[in-house]
């Protein structure tokens, strides 16, 4: 297991405790209340929840830059975590992450049943010829130009990578530079920032990605927390509760109507 770094479990004096916040996202302005840490859903208990979950030593999945984005391809939407990792060894255990790696080889092996922790019964991945052609790609690609360093010039290269849009091309980023301007947003914590009233409702994903990450950095920086800390936390725990995520929101009365 990896190494994790807790957080003071004191909440900085200037976190603006039961008071209204205002931000700024592109221009538009974003009023909400930040509450207080027992209050469920509320900018202050993600924050206070993420102290108390502390910070691993790394986020990265991968030993080298194209391993993590093959990971993180392969861990992108419509695959549960648990199965993109399994997928993700299992490439590696065959030694199917090199820029010359066949996309045939690469789908037949991502074809094969998958061991999952905690489950009797093998699971197949989805998606296989599709992840393995993306994959395939970015390895090529990364094995013939080497991307630049600096977090943000890094997204954007990899942007322009086959099938990576700026979900995985942020999670790239935050695992393998630590950065703390990226955010990883997915529908889970769309939901849950939309119901702390951080995020705007008219506020679509992906079109409006860079604007999500925007105001969840902004409330990252105003609870001193890490970003990819506060993003992990919400995440693990929508993810967790799902159908109860209803609680958490507060909107469980108005799906009972």
């Amino acid at each position: 297991m990896g190494q994790t770094v807790t957080l003071s479990p004191q909440p900085p004096v200037l976190e603006p405790h039961g008071e209204r916040v205002e931000i700024v996202v592109d221009g538009e302005q974003l009023r909400f209340a930040w509450g207080e840490i027992h209050e469920l859903g509320t900018a202050a208990y993600w924050v206070e929840q993420t102290r108390h979950l502390g910070v691993p030593a790394s986020y990265r999945l991968g030993e080298t830059l194209a391993e993590e984005v093959a990971a993180c391809i392969l861990g992108g939407h419509g695959i549960p975590a648990e199965i993109g990792l399994a997928a993700f060894a299992s490439l590696r255990e065959a030694e199917l992450l090199l820029p010359s790696a066949d996309p045939e080889a690469i789908a037949a092996r991502l074809r094969e049943p998958l061991l999952i922790a905690g489950r009797s019964r093998a699971v197949r991945y989805r998606f296989a010829a599709q992840r393995a052609a993306r994959v395939s790609a970015a390895l090529a690609i990364l094995g013939s130009d080497p991307p630049p360093e600096e977090p943000f010039a890094l997204r954007e290269f990899l942007l322009g990578l086959p099938g990576i849009g700026p979900k995985t091309a942020s999670w790239v980023v935050r695992n393998w530079t630590g950065c703390d301007g990226v955010a990883i947003i997915d529908i889970h914590v769309q939901r849950a920032g939309a119901a702390a009233g951080f995020f705007s409702p008219s506020w679509r994903l992906p079109r409006d990605y860079f604007r999500f990450e925007q105001a969840f950095c902004t409330v990252a920086c105003i609870g001193s927390v890490p970003t990819a800390a506060l993003d992990a936390c919400m995440w693990d725990q929508m993810r967790s509760l799902g159908r109860a995520q209803a609680l958490l929101l507060g909107t469980a009365d108005q799906q009972a109507a």
